[in-house]
């Protein structure tokens, strides 16, 4: 089982995300919402473009659809290290589909990989930072990994 390690960012509003200087990272991002006293997850995708460019796409197309205050941490991957561009973003998507898949009871918008999930190997996730409802280890269960 590979180990990764994701840095989750401060939640930020997602009006105002864009002008983060890290609009041109690529990796893991998480949006909530918050109505009243109530978060709600929203939804988790990746990007191997920019944040930039995959959250202004979300801005404008759906999150208006739901009521409060949006807000979105952005996910690095910080371990493990010196991976070439093609090994990162198949590790991106393995996280994003590891992630949604064990998180679908509480993802209110993916419909993606919330019954199965084929990442291209298991993962063990570590989540730092600002994680939200994430839990600090995720992994897929053995009886539910499927060859």
């Amino acid at each position: 089982m590979r180990r990764v390690t994701i840095e989750w960012s401060y939640p930020m509003d997602i009006d105002n995300i864009l002008l983060d200087e890290r609009m041109q990272d690529i990796g893991i991002y998480y949006i909530t919402r918050k109505f009243g006293n109530n978060v709600s997850n929203l939804y988790i995708g990746k990007t191997i473009y920019s944040f930039g460019s995959r959250l202004e796409s979300h801005r404008w197309f759906w999150t208006d659809d739901y009521r409060g205050r949006k807000e979105v941490r952005l996910g690095t991957i910080v371990k493990p290290k010196y991976l070439n561009n093609e090994e990162l973003y198949q590790l991106i998507s393995d996280v994003e589909a590891t992630l949604i898949y064990l998180m679908s009871d509480s993802l209110i918008h993916n419909n993606k990989c919330t019954l199965s999930c084929n990442p291209s190997q298991r993962i063990k996730i570590t989540n730092i930072g600002y994680r939200g409802d994430l839990p600090p280890e995720m992994y897929i269960k053995d009886e539910d990994w499927i060859e």
